[in-house]
């Protein structure tokens, strides 16, 4: 249910930028290929979350399991300031690359800014709430936080962003990437509880 509701909202989120205008299509569609060939790391920093605190857990030792993912955490977070400082400095010379309208260049270097915040807020929230928290046994958790942050919060903000208040394109990517940081406050306080933590074999 979560990766469908996730699945759900990419599609939806580009048509809201699809309705804006066509530099607003060309810049999202250079920055957010550029994202997604490093989300691709962090997509797999979660996946090895996931076996690293599964493996833990199985171990029987509680205080090794908040050792890990707390070891977990800060590897995350560091990854994504680094992934972000590498999109900042390469996106001159990968902007270079394309044959855009002035105005489709600018847009796309403020929404690779932008996408390069986000950077940081998805490296620590995917890999905490789908590797540690989901791994660790609590995938309802992170279920009920998707649906309510794309859904109650984020969903109904982007389109009235877009919209309703016809706000900067900037702005409106900057609402449709929230979740990333909505999703980012409950992650970590669900993680510092460590209810999380289930042994699901005996």
């Amino acid at each position: 249910l979560s990766g469908l509701v996730w699945a759900i909202s990419i599609p939806m989120q580009t048509a809201i930028l699809g309705h804006l205008s066509s530099d607003a299509i060309a810049a999202n569609s250079v920055a957010t290929t550029f994202f997604q060939y490093l989300k691709v790391i962090v997509v797999a920093i979660a996946s090895a979350s996931s076996v690293v605190i599964g493996k833990s857990i199985g171990q029987g030792d509680r205080n090794e399991v908040k050792a890990v993912g707390r070891t977990l955490s800060v590897i995350d977070i560091s990854i994504g300031i680094i992934l972000a400082i590498v999109l900042l400095i390469l996106r001159k010379p990968l902007l270079s690359m394309y044959n855009l309208t002035e105005e489709a260049t600018i847009l796309a270097d403020h929404l690779m800014i932008v996408m390069s915040v986000v950077m940081v807020g998805m490296s620590y929230q995917m890999p905490v709430s789908v590797g540690v928290i989901q791994g660790g046994g609590d995938t309802k958790f992170n279920m009920v936080m998707s649906m309510i942050s794309t859904w109650a919060i984020v969903m109904p903000l982007s389109f009235a962003a877009a919209f309703w208040w016809k706000l900067p394109v900037e702005l409106v990517v900057i609402v449709i990437q929230s979740d990333q940081f909505f999703k980012g406050i409950p992650a970590f306080i669900r993680f510092r509880s460590y209810r999380w933590v289930k042994k699901l074999t005996n």
